[in-house]
C-alpha cells in the first residue's frame, strides 16, 4: 500500500451527450483527458453490455454485446458510414418542458447591444448615400432597391426605419452563427467566445475607421453586406460540416447573389461557392453535383447580369453594367508609373489623355515614388492618394475628353464611356509596368490581410503574418491528424474568403479597414477552434497514465 492511486466511478451513459446519453465519442476521449490532467489513474466505467428489462448494466441479455446505445453517430459520420441527412427527424432527448436560457440571454443581449448603438448613434447618412438615392450608375442595385424602397413607404423616418431593419439583420445573423458553432463543440465557452468575435467588426470600424462610421447605422450598403455575408458563410459552412448539404449549399447560393447585386466585390463569394460545391463533389466522385455546381453559378450569373444591366436600364436609360470599376482600376496603375510608360501607349488620344493625368498626379505628389519608404506609412499614403488620383486627376479629364471630343452628354453614356477609355488605357500601361503594378498589388494584399485582424503599424505587421502563417502550419499538422476536424474545414473555408476578398479589393481599390472586415471574426473564430483542437490533440499525445475497469 506504498503506492496509493485515486480514481473515478463513471458509466458511459452519464457523459455529456447530444444524444440522450453519454456515448463512446468525443465527450468520453475528452473525460479521459480530464483525468489524466488531473492526476487520476483509473477510471471505473461498470459494465456496458446490453441491459434487458430493467436497464440495469448488471442484468444483461449477452455477456459479450455492447450496448448499442454507446454508439457516436458523430464518429460514424466522420468515418463516412452514416451521412448526417440520415439523422434528420429524429429527435433526441428534446424535452419541450426546458429552455435554453443560455441562447435566450445571448438573444436579449444581442438585442441590448444593438439597440443601445441604434439609439445611443443614430442613423447617419453619407456622401456615398445621395449616390444611392439618386441611382447612380457607379451603385449596384441591391442597397438602392432597400433605400428606395424604405424611404418611398416611410418618408422622412424612412432612413431609421432601414437604420433599425438593419441592426434586427446583424443581430439574427450574429445569434444564428454563433448558436450554430456552439452546437458543434461541447466547452461552454464557445458560444460566448464566438459572440465576441463576430461582435468584433460592429466595434472596431466605429473606433478606427477615419468616418467613425457604425456599420448597422449607416446608410450605405456596408449596412448590410457584413450580415448577409455572415449569412452566407453559416449556410457554406453547415454544407462543408455535412449538415443538410444540398439545402445549405442552395441557401448560401442565395446569399452570395443577394451581396453580388449589393456590392460588386462580393462577387467572389459565388466564386468560393463553386469552389467548395465542387470539392464537395469530388469527394463524393459525384459528377451529377460537380456540373450542377457548375451550372448554378452560370445561371446565378445569368440572374445577375440581367439584374444589373435591367436596373441600369430602367434607372439610367441604357442597358449596362455598374460603371466606375475601371476607373479604380486606372487609378491603382497610375500610381505605379512613370512618364515613359505613357510613350509607350499606341493609340494617340489614350497616350495624350495619359499625359494629361499624370501632369495632374504627378504635380499634386500623388505617385508611388512620392510615398514614404516603411510599409505602413506607404499604406497609409496610397489610401488617400488612391481616391485623390481617381477623383481629381482620372474622372475629370476623361469626363471632359468625352463631353468635348465626344459630345456625350447623357450621363449614363458618359460614365461608360469614362470607363472605356480608362479600361484600354490601363491595359496598354501594364504591357510596360505591370512588374511594379503586380509588385505594388502583393503588398496591396498584406494590408489587406493585416486590416482583416489589425491595423497596418510596425508593431502589428509582422506579428499578424507570423500569425497566418501558424494558423496554416496548424491547420496542416491537424488535418493530417483527422481530415474531418471540424475546425479544419472551418479553417479552410475562411482562408479561402479571405484570399478571395482581399485579392478582389486589393486588385480595384486600396485595402481601406472597412472593406476588410467580412473575414474579420471569421478569423478569430477559426484561430480559437484551432488552437482548441491543436491543445487537445497534444494532451492526447502525452495523456498520461489511465486504466479502465469495470
Amino acid at each position: 500500500m506504498q503506492n496509493k492511486e485515486s480514481g473515478v466511478l463513471l458509466h458511459i451513459s452519464s457523459l455529456p451527450g447530444k444524444y440522450g446519453i453519454g456515448t463512446l465519442g468525443e465527450s468520453a476521449y475528452k473525460f479521459i483527458d480530464f483525468l489524466a490532467s488531473a492526476g487520476f489513474s483509473y477510471w471505473e466505467i461498470l459494465p456496458l453490455t446490453e441491459t434487458s428489462y430493467s436497464n440495469s448494466p448488471y442484468q444483461t441479455l449477452s455477456a459479450f454485446g455492447l450496448n448499442h446505445y454507446f454508439i457516436d453517430y458523430d464518429l460514424l459520420i466522420k468515418d463516412g458510414l452514416l451521412n448526417s441527412r440520415d439523422l434528420q427527424g429524429i429527435t433526441f432527448f428534446k424535452d419541450a418542458r426546458k429552455v435554453d436560457y443560455k441562447k435566450g440571454i445571448l438573444l436579449l443581449s444581442l438585442v441590448v447591444i444593438f439597440m443601445v448603438i441604434f439609439l445611443v448613434a443614430g442613423v447617419r447618412a453619407y456622401p456615398d448615400t445621395e449616390s444611392y438615392l439618386k441611382m447612380s450608375p457607379i451603385r449596384d442595385p441591391g442597397y438602392v432597391f432597400l433605400l428606395k424602397a424604405t424611404v418611398a413607404l416611410f418618408s422622412r423616418d424612412g432612413f431609421w426605419v432601414l437604420g433599425f431593419l438593419q441592426n434586427l439583420l446583424a443581430i439574427l445573423s450574429i445569434y444564428l452563427t454563433a448558436v450554430y458553432i456552439d452546437s458543434k463543440f461541447e466547452e461552454n465557452y464557445v458560444r460566448f467566445l464566438v459572440t465576441l468575435c463576430l461582435l468584433l467588426p460592429y466595434v472596431v470600424t466605429p473606433l478606427f475607421a477615419s468616418s467613425g462610421i457604425f456599420l448597422t447605422n449607416a446608410m450605405i450598403s456596408e449596412g448590410i453586406t457584413l450580415s448577409l455575408y455572415n449569412l452566407y458563410f453559416l449556410f457554406l459552412l453547415k454544407a462543408v460540416w455535412g449538415d443538410n448539404e444540398k439545402k445549405a449549399l442552395g441557401i448560401s447560393l442565395i446569399f452570395a447573389f443577394l451581396l453580388s447585386i449589393t456590392r460588386g466585390q462580393m462577387m467572389v463569394t459565388m466564386i468560393a461557392w463553386l469552389i467548395v460545391a465542387v470539392w464537395l463533389g469530388i469527394k463524393k466522385r459525384g459528377i451529377k453535383q460537380i456540373l450542377g455546381a457548375i451550372l448554378s453559378v452560370l445561371l446565378v450569373f445569368g440572374c445577375r447580369f440581367l439584374v444589373i444591366n435591367g436596373y441600369h436600364y430602367i434607372a439610367n436609360g441604357m442597358f449596362a453594367g455598374t460603371t466606375y470599376g475601371d476607373v479604380t482600376i486606372l487609378s491603382n496603375v497610375i500610381y505605379v508609373s512613370d512618364r515613359t510608360d505613357g510613350e509607350s501607349i499606341q493609340d494617340e488620344k489614350l497616350r495624350q489623355l495619359f499625359f494629361d493625368i499624370y501632369d495632374e498626379v504627378e504635380q499634386g505628389g500623388m505617385l508611388f515614388a512620392n510615398a514614404p519608404e516603411d510599409f505602413s506609412s506607404e499604406a497609409d499614403f496610397f489610401s488617400v492618394m488612391h481616391d485623390r488620383i481617381k477623383d481629381s486627376a482620372i474622372y475629370p479629364t476623361l469626363q471632359d475628353y468625352v463631353e468635348q471630343e465626344e459630345h456625350i452628354t447623357d450621363y449614363m453614356k458618359k460614365c461608360v464611356a469614362v470607363d472605356g477609355l480608362a479600361s484600354g488605357m490601363y491595359k496598354e500601361l501594364l504591357a510596360t509596368c505591370f512588374g511594379r503594378w503586380f509588385m505594388h498589388y502583393l503588398g496591396n494584399m498584406a494590408v489587406g490581410f493585416i486590416r482583416t485582424v489589425a491595423i497596418v503599424s510596425p508593431f502589428f505587421n509582422v506579428p499578424t503574418l507570423v500569425g497566418y502563417l501558424f494558423l496554416i502550419l496548424a491547420g496542416i499538422y491537424l488535418y493530417r491528424k483527422d481530415r474531418d476536424n471540424r475546425a479544419v474545414k472551418m479553417l479552410g473555408l475562411t482562408a479561402l474568403l479571405t484570399v478571395g476578398n482581399v485579392a478582389a479589393v486589393a486588385l480595384t481599390i486600396m485595402c481601406l479597414s472597412r472593406y476588410m472586415i467580412y473575414n474579420m471574426a471569421l478569423v478569430y473564430i477559426s484561430a480559437l477552434l484551432v488552437l482548441k483542437e491543436l491543445f487537445h490533440t497534444l494532451k492526447r499525445l502525452h495523456p498520461g497514465e489511465m486504466r479502465l475497469t469495470q
